[in-house]
């Protein structure tokens, strides 16, 4: 049978900025950093990318993503943290797989980490966090 991994980084990009539109969260939310970033930030961005995971069964995958959350700056670190935190919510909440549409079958509470302040060359605060998921592939 060929199974097929989901694309686990779309939904929770699509997943992450429902939620901040419904709770109105300002920030921008993508799989990638813009080519153009320059500080200071027109609003804050998320960027969600997911790293190589192992099949664990025929149909489920372990997969791995970091989040890096960039606002503020350097000296200004509240608004990145503040949505890092708010993202760190959403990303290890157990109810995930609960979601319509969702690939998540279990959140991995091994593999989730707080936000934690990175060193960016840009006078932009960054936060980065981490969450593991087992997810259901399709065929």
């Amino acid at each position: 049978m060929r199974v097929v991994a989901p694309d686990l980084e779309l939904w929770l990009t699509k997943h992450v900025r429902a939620l901040a539109a419904a709770e109105n969260k300002i920030a921008d939310v993508s799989n990638k950093e813009p080519s153009t970033l320059a500080v200071p930030l027109k609003k804050p961005l998320i960027v969600i990318r997911v790293d190589p995971g192992a099949r664990l069964s025929p149909v489920t995958f372990d997969i791995s993503i970091g989040a890096s959350v960039l606002a503020g700056s350097k000296q200004n670190e509240s608004p990145a943290k503040d949505l890092a935190r708010w993202l760190a919510g959403i990303l290890h909440d157990d109810a995930l797989p609960l979601v319509e549409g969702s690939p998540i079958a279990f959140v991995n509470w091994d593999g989730c980490t707080s936000p934690a302040t990175v060193i960016d060359q840009l006078d932009v605060s960054r936060q980065y966090l981490t969450a593991q998921y087992v997810v259901s592939g399709s065929w």
